[in-house]
């Protein structure tokens, strides 16, 4: 087992997405919490450091796309450290618009391989810039 330091919020109202998922990165090495929509994740996501939001589309009380553009505003250092997961990639109207602008998307279902290659891919990018404050 790879041993990291990286920290993973994974946001999905289905229980065994969650579940599994997080199995899947605890395996690799690394630090897990969970929420289980929009809501519970902005109550999380000051109090710890994240390295990466994994997070589906369409949840119940705050969706995806929008818990993604309230973090957006405040949280620079999380910029491309998102990766979305949907079963449904053609969505209509701004959904489909979000998606068409190079946000990480990852299909559901998908593979083990296919997932944890999202996340590797993604935290291997350099991280961004924290601004002054």
């Amino acid at each position: 087992m790879p041993a990291t330091s990286k920290r993973i919020l994974l946001v999905d109202d289905e229980q065994l997405v969650r579940d599994v998922c997080s199995e899947l990165l605890s395996i690799e090495g690394y630090q897990v919490d969970t929420a289980s929509d929009g809501l519970e994740a902005l109550s999380m996501i000051n109090k710890a450091g994240y390295d990466l939001v994994v997070l589906d589309v369409n949840m119940p009380k705050l969706d995806g796309i929008d818990f993604y553009r309230k973090v957006a505003r405040e949280r620079a250092d999380l910029d491309g450290r998102f990766l979305f997961i949907t079963g449904d990639l053609y969505g209509e109207g701004e959904t489909l618009e979000f998606f068409c602008k190079g946000a990480s998307v990852l299909k559901k279902p998908f593979t083990r391989k296919d997932f944890l290659d999202s996340i590797r891919q993604i935290l291997s990018r350099p991280a961004p810039p924290i601004a002054p404050q």
